[in-house]
């Protein structure tokens, strides 16, 4: 019976097969034990949608009540001193060399642009000289081909009368989200 070499070769196969087999069920049992202990995890750590707007709207509150205090804060600084008037020799002479004042040194508001997807070197040299963001468009798309960046979609905040160099490194850099976008909105552009 021993010697008949088909009946030791299935008696082989079979107690491997076995041991596979066996091998399979424990490492079912394990990963199951597994998938139990992290569902209880995730069950733990879920919200419900009331729990986050909660969450959210205290994280607003919270980050609105700083920045009401950071500006009743520079509002009580003490005013700097105003310096004595120059002799009038000085103001005449100081007087001459005026010229008009320059538009690009007063205060430059913030603006919130949007860059559509699809748009363009020239559609978007186009949206910024619109809103006064670059005087050149030329210079605006020469400055973008020759640092080979990309324009990125989204929403961006500039200042105006920006240089092109300050415009170029906003337009390729990451947009603003959504969230970001409103309370800037919020903050600056209370109209």
């Amino acid at each position: 019976m021993f010697r008949n070499r088909a009946f030791l070769f299935g008696l082989g196969s079979g107690i491997i097969f076995g041991a596979v087999l066996f091998q399979l069920m424990l490492f079912g049992v394990h990963s199951r034990e597994n998938l139990e202990q992290i569902d209880s995890e995730i069950n733990e750590k879920l919200y419900t949608q009331a729990d986050v707007d909660a969450l959210l709207k205290s994280e607003r509150d919270s980050v609105q009540i700083d920045k009401q205090a950071n500006i009743d804060s520079n509002k009580q600084e003490e005013p700097t001193p105003v310096p004595s008037e120059p002799p009038v020799e000085e103001q005449t002479a100081a007087s001459s060399k005026q010229t008009d004042p320059d538009p690009d040194k007063e205060a430059k508001a913030p603006h919130l642009i949007q860059i559509k997807a699809g748009s363009g070197l020239t559609d978007t040299a186009e949206l910024l000289a619109e809103n006064r963001i670059i005087q050149d468009q030329a210079a605006f798309i020469k400055g973008m081909k020759e640092s080979k960046k990309l324009v990125r979609a989204g929403i961006f905040l500039f200042n105006e009368g920006i240089t092109v160099t300050e415009a170029i490194k906003i337009v390729s850099s990451q947009p603003l989200t959504k969230d970001q976008a409103d309370a800037i909105k919020a903050i600056f552009m209370k109209d």
